[in-house]
């Protein structure tokens, strides 16, 4: 059973009643979840994703019979599902059987698994594995895999092959961008020792291609080598120096690595993607500072790319004895979406925070960066220990925040979310009080408030390998391996915002109340199914489950101005008021009143309607002695002779309410 935390529909429903509920609730985390472990079969994690509709999973690697194999956790409706393998079968592994079907068993070890979400649990997985062996160095030959499981699926089908020779697998560290329509992206390193003609211009410096593969849904097609100079070598693969990519709705996106430039100073470099293609090289890092020039290498790029095409880039910059800098600084660049600005090339590097102490000995670690939409960005990194956000928008960066839990461990990597609303996740490994490691969690809410949580799982111990899967909407899933290899253990939580604002439609004008209905559009939630409820006046009112349409009950409701709203809940009990709208409802004719004038010789009749107004055309008086009149609200009589008459008035207003009013007058 799920735990819940923060707004739960009851509470929601209590604070509707006495009309004090804020327009969006507060999120939630959730505990941590241990998905398998500890175990001495567990030989690595390789990440976590995680679709719009909440949907997503994680991907590691386990051992079977001694050797590592991909396994997956399927998050489904809230839940982790029980881990299914994902190397089953590949085309170097499969075989026929006396019955002429398909039966396959990978024998290889798995290494480099990444894992990518789109709609309906679909999740794409990429890993590497050996397939043959180097007739010259006698080494195992890798070539780099992918397989897909269907929405709705319960296994993985055979593996494709992405990239058939990424020579021995050395630093491969792919990273996998996956759209919502499932069109997918995968970036990785394939050093090849052999290769001659390449210009090693610092010492340690490796002969290394920087490949793209895409995939449209089908099947893969290799984009082959980005490299800006494949003659120029590369520094050695790190997991800091790895290349990065990122993909909106459509499959276009952007890819950004580290390569040397003609000097040999390590900068950051840009492509855009366009699904089968690669656009022109565009430089990201700065070259120079004050005026001076930036001999130190940058490194541990992060890259962030939003629904409209605008990414941003956020990068770590080496700081040595001739710096100008007076520090190790994090940059940010960003590329526009074309329509704010020029799409065709960075605005520019700029320090993300100027206030880093410690001067060319201070600590600075991988940044992390996402954005939205709206172009409001979130950077994540670690500051001399200290968790530090940079939030910032089209019109420039704001200051920094530092966070409460310091980092700790060895691993200093952080992970961030944006939420479109405002505000996000920040997870980042720390220590809980007893100076136990644990991942530290910041949730920031629009309004500025925010929460945090320290989680852990497994056995304890040491937290490393975290990674972030962003649903787009401010939700993330948070996955990491705690504990040593030999003992560790694979953990992930969640930690969700309320579902996004969405539109109420209530009839313009007047209507009766056997014609007040409401319809909504759905609200955007990662953490489905969504329940709804009509809000009348801040009360609850019974509201058909499923629906987006419904009628009010006509009982009871009053004529005048109604406020109307939708309470959205979505399965953690979190809670998001739709804005007010005005209904306005009329079930009551006009009234008509009749007086007495000229010493009692006369009469006079007014007609008036508090709600839809009167529809004078409708109007008509019989006086009694067979005199009528129409058409005005207001009416005067004059009886010629003494008797008693009846008076009466037939009154409708604008949406059809009719009634009739009749009233004996004496004339003496």
């Amino acid at each position: 059973m799920r735990r819940r935390s923060g707004t739960t529909l009851a509470a929601a429903l209590a604070a509707v009643a006495l009309a004090a509920l804020p327009v969006g609730a507060s999120a939630v985390i959730l505990p941590a979840t241990t998905i398998d472990g500890p175990s001495e079969e567990i030989a690595g994690f390789g990440g976590v994703a995680m679709a719009e509709d909440g949907s997503g999973g994680l991907v590691y690697l386990k051992r079977v019979d001694g050797v590592p194999h991909v396994f997956v956790s399927r998050y489904v409706g809230g839940h982790w599902l029980a881990p299914i393998r994902v190397d089953r079968c590949s085309p170097s592994s499969t075989q026929e059987t006396s019955t002429g079907e398909a039966h396959c068993e990978e024998p290889y070890a798995a290494s480099w698994p990444r894992i990518g979400a789109a709609a309906g649990g679909e999740l794409i997985v990429v890993w590497a594995t050996p397939f043959a062996t180097s007739p010259s160095t006698g080494k195992p030959i890798y070539e780099l895999l992918a397989s897909v499981l269907g929405p709705g699926g319960e296994q993985f089908g055979q593996a494709m092959i992405v990239d058939r020779d990424i020579e021995e697998g050395t630093g491969t560290d792919p990273d996998l961008a996956v759209s919502s329509t499932g069109m997918a992206d995968v970036v990785y390193r394939v050093i090849d020792t052999e290769k001659v003609g390449i210009s090693l211009l610092r010492a340690g410096d490796v002969p290394e291609s920087v490949r793209v593969a895409h995939f449209d849904g089908q099947r893969w097609s290799n984009l082959g080598a980005i490299n800006r100079d494949a003659a120029v070598g590369m520094r050695p693969p790190t997991q800091d120096n790895a290349p990065q990519i990122a993909i909106g709705p459509t499959g276009n996106g952007i890819v950004v690595w580290q390569e040397p430039d003609i000097e040999g100073v390590a900068r950051i470099w840009a492509r855009r993607v366009f699904s089968s293609s690669l656009d022109y090289v565009m430089p990201v890092s700065a070259e120079t500072y004050n005026g001076a020039p930036i001999t130190d290498d940058a490194d541990a790029p992060s890259v962030a790319f939003s629904r409209l095409g605008q990414a941003e880039v956020a990068y770590r910059q080496a700081a040595g004895p001739s710096s100008p800098l007076p520090g190790p600084r994090i940059f940010v660049n960003i590329l526009p979406d074309g329509e704010s600005a020029n799409g065709g090339e960075f605005q520019g590097a700029v320090v993300a925070d100027q206030a880093v102490s410690g001067g060319r000995a201070a600590y600075v670690g991988p940044p992390s960066i996402d954005i939205d939409e709206k172009r409001s960005m979130l950077l994540l990194y670690d500051s001399n220990g200290t968790p530090r956000v940079i939030e910032g928008n089209d019109k420039g960066l704001a200051g920094a925040l530092s966070l409460g839990s310091p980092f700790a461990g060895s691993e200093p990597n952080a992970v961030s979310v944006m939420n479109p609303e405002g505000g996000g996740i920040a997870a980042w490994p720390s220590v809980e009080a007893q100076g136990h490691p644990a991942v530290a969690v910041r949730e920031g809410f629009p309004g500025g408030a925010a929460q945090t949580a320290l989680l852990s799982g497994g056995a304890g111990g040491e937290v490393a390998e975290l990674a972030v899967g962003r649903s787009g909407l401010g939700d993330g899933l948070i996955a990491f391996r705690q504990g040593q290899l030999g003992n560790a253990a694979i953990v992930a939580a969640q930690a969700t915002a309320p579902p996004d604002t969405f539109i109420l439609t209530v009839p313009k004008g007047w209507v009766r109340p056997s014609q007040a209905t409401a319809s909504w559009a759905p609200a955007v939630s990662a953490a489905g199914p969504l329940t709804y409820h009509l809000v009348l006046d801040g009360r609850i009112q019974p509201t058909p489950a499923g629906v987006l349409t419904a009628h009010l009950n006509p009982r009871g409701l009053s004529s005048g101005r109604h406020r109307l709203q939708v309470l959205a809940t979505d399965s953690d009990g979190q809670s998001t008021l739709s804005a007010a709208s005005t209904l306005l409802i009329d079930g009551v004719p006009p009234s008509a009143r009749i007086t007495r004038a000229q010493g009692d010789t006369a009469v006079r009749v007014g007609v008036l309607d508090r709600f839809s107004g009167v529809d004078r055309q409708r109007v008509s008086v019989s006086f009694g002695d067979g005199s009528r009149a129409r058409g005005r609200t207001r009416f005067a009589h004059r009886y010629r002779h003494p008797g008693v008459y009846r008076v009466v008035v037939h009154v409708r207003d604008k949406i059809g309410n009719e009634g009739v009013v009749s009233q004996w007058v004496s004339v003496r």
